[in-house]
């Protein structure tokens, strides 16, 4: 007499044997039909942020991107300048030096505003890399400095190309680094929840089970 209880005891704690129970029922059994599945629970990442939140908090980013990169900016501007100045008094027959500290200074600006937009962006928890800000930084400078080679007149040209170059790296660190932080910021695929509960009874006895994918 206790071989009955053993066995639905048994059953009770294999879930797995009790619905493979309940699809082939024993002949002169009759079999309840399983309960009906819960509904699948979309399980969100608890980091996702609203719609309104995530707007202010990109705003924010971008105005401390834009703060650290003109201190950045005047950090390396001003090194430039200096050597921009000295290279142009030594070298012969220079007369004002004024534009070679100003090339010097746009050069640095355009070195430090990359540096500037990683910092300013890092502050605020900020995911994109060095290598987009780096690539975006340089082939936007690159392109600014070679159209105003071309553009500009033979006496500024090289004014034209490193003001071209400067306007350049401040819009390509922008871009580069913005693309890589979209890149990382990509929200995970929500997983899902199921729990399906199913009951047999037979002549014998009842039979509980459980299944549920995670």
């Amino acid at each position: 007499m206790l071989t009955q209880p053993l066995v639905l005891a048994l059953l009770f704690l294999s879930p797995g044997l009790a619905l493979a129970a309940t699809d082939d029922p024993l002949p002169g059994e009759t079999a309840l039909p399983a309960t009906e599945p819960s509904k699948l629970l979309p399980v969100k990442d608890p980091r996702s942020e609203s719609p309104v939140r995530e707007v202010l908090h990109t705003s924010a980013r971008i105005a401390a991107e834009v703060g650290a990169m003109s201190v950045t900016g005047l950090a390396m501007g001003l090194p430039g300048a200096f050597i921009g100045d000295a290279l142009c008094r030594n070298s012969p027959g220079s007369g004002d030096c004024l534009g070679g500290a100003g090339i010097g200074y746009v050069l640095g600006a355009s070195v430090g505003v990359p540096i500037g937009i990683m910092w300013g962006a890092s502050l605020l928890g900020g995911k994109g890399t060095w290598t987009g800000t780096l690539i975006g930084a340089g082939s936007a400078a690159g392109a600014g400095a070679l159209t105003g080679l071309l553009v500009a007149n033979d006496g500024d040209r090289f004014a034209a190309a490193s003001i071209s170059a400067l306007a350049g790296s401040i819009l390509g660190s922008f871009i580069g680094y913005e693309l890589s932080h979209a890149a990382n910021s990509a929200p995970p695929a929500p997983t899902e929840v199921s729990v399906l509960p199913s009951v047999a009874v037979s002549q014998g006895g009842m039979m509980l089970g459980l299944g549920g994918s995670f």
